[in-house]
């Protein structure tokens, strides 16, 4: 967990990653396509001398993978739901879509992650959720599969 004010971030970040701030300056919000891959860890924290580590005891979970959140909103539910849902003989899911007007129905589904958002559809096995990084980088690099990122 990272607390800092925006401004001395904003100096260190200039200091040790002085290529992605100049590009932020100048494009803003629309640089971040171009932006180099790098971690707020490895590209800030490692250098700077300015980071204290305090000892801290409260409630986290990383929220970079779909099954976040089934650990947070399942309940005593058999689904995680974040959508409209019908399922038949179907448990450990979680059932997302963007759009209140569509329907997600399963039957017979065990510990799967269902996506639907505009004009895609991902589904997974929940112990399989970090390939979809891979897939996402193979959308990117086809130009016609660009257009479902």
């Amino acid at each position: 967990m990272f607390i800092f004010q925006a401004g001395v971030v904003l100096e260190e970040l200039q200091a040790h990653v002085p290529d992605i701030i100049s590009l932020l300056q100048k494009q803003g919000k629309d640089a971040y396509s171009q932006l180099p891959k790098i971690s707020i860890d490895y590209a800030l924290m490692e250098k700077t001398q300015l980071a204290y580590v305090l000892p801290a005891n409260f409630g986290w979970d990383d929220l970079g993978d779909w099954n976040a959140i089934e650990r947070l909103l399942r309940g005593d539910a058999t689904n995680t739901e974040l959508a409209n849902h019908v399922g038949r003989d179907t448990q450990g899911a979680i059932v997302y879509a963007s759009d209140p007007d569509e329907i997600v129905v399963t039957i017979g589904l065990e510990d799967v992650v269902i996506v639907r958002d505009r004009n895609a559809t991902l589904v997974v096995k929940k112990d399989r959720t970090q390939e979809i990084k891979q897939i996402l980088k193979s959308l990117q690099s086809d130009s016609y599969l660009q257009k479902f990122l």
